[in-house]
């Protein structure tokens, strides 16, 4: 069962979330930037970070549909979609970035998903995933969403890329704060992160990895990805959460063209 949206809302609306906002984006900032003519999709809840790719082309805020979805973003027109786990509403390779947060670790089939997520990826398309540390303090606190389903290692992370046709390019951790909701110990949490990233890299909150799709994997797994993926369709088991509001059944994106997007290269890599 997935964590429900209304509890991510909460969380992000916090101290402790701004922060936590702050800190990963940081490292996502590092390796796209602002996002400048690329398609780029989140897919979890991945909304906190999406707002500063304001360069892109275009932004998508994906939900998997035991989840529940908020309109996004507040202002404009909403960009924001409930979609079935492994079946989103997305031509094969119509999105030049990928942006997994809270999807991995509670995907009741992460290879799957990675399959999916690779059918939609343009052939130079990358994926950056940011899931929760087995080893860290964040995945022990049930006080924040990164304690919710299943934590990762970096060896487990590599060899679900390895078995998806994804290749992992660069490495990054973060939150190495402990994850405590007080002010006053938030105020220390830029010197416990830059003493973290020196002295305890092992014991980050976060594990972070860019992978770039692998076109050269073997035909049967490529034919096989495909066959999976026959026809998407946007999934909602459960009722659509808005804010303020409640109304039954999926959510829709506005925009249906996915056509003319500008591909993306990678310029930069995570330290």
């Amino acid at each position: 069962m997935r964590t429900d949206i209304l509890d991510f809302h909460e969380f992000y609306g916090s101290p402790l979330g701004a922060v936590t906002r702050e800190f990963v984006g940081a490292r996502l900032g590092e390796v796209w930037s602002d996002g400048a003519g690329l398609s780029i999709a989140g897919f979890g809840f991945a909304n906190p970070y999406l707002a500063q790719f304001e360069a892109a082309q275009r932004c998508l805020a994906l939900a998997p549909g035991g989840q529940g979805v908020i309109r996004w973003p507040a202002e404009g027109r909403n960009s924001a979609s409930l979609v079935g786990e492994c079946a989103w509403p997305l031509p094969d390779a119509s999105l030049d970035r990928v942006l997994i947060v809270h999807g991995l670790e509670e995907s009741p089939d992460p290879q799957r998903l990675m399959r999916e997520i690779w059918r939609v990826l343009a052939d130079d398309g990358r994926v950056i995933i940011v899931a929760s540390h087995r080893r860290g303090l964040w995945s022990m606190f049930e006080t924040t969403p990164f304690a919710a389903g299943r934590p990762y290692l970096k060896r487990q992370l590599d060899a679900l890329l390895g078995g998806s046709m994804f290749r992992a390019v660069a490495w990054s951790r973060a939150l190495f704060f402990p994850p405590f909701r007080p002010r006053f110990l938030l105020r220390g949490a830029r010197a416990w992160e830059r003493a973290g990233a020196r002295l305890w890299p092992g014991f980050a909150g976060v594990l972070m990895v860019e992978a770039a799709k692998d076109v050269m994997a073997p035909v049967g797994l490529i034919r096989q990805a495909r066959a999976g993926a026959r026809r998407p369709a946007i999934a909602a088991p459960s009722p659509v959460r808005m804010e303020g509001a409640r109304m039954e059944g999926p959510a829709a994106l506005d925009g249906k063209d996915f056509g003319g997007y500008r591909r993306g290269r990678f310029d930069g890599t995570a330290k």
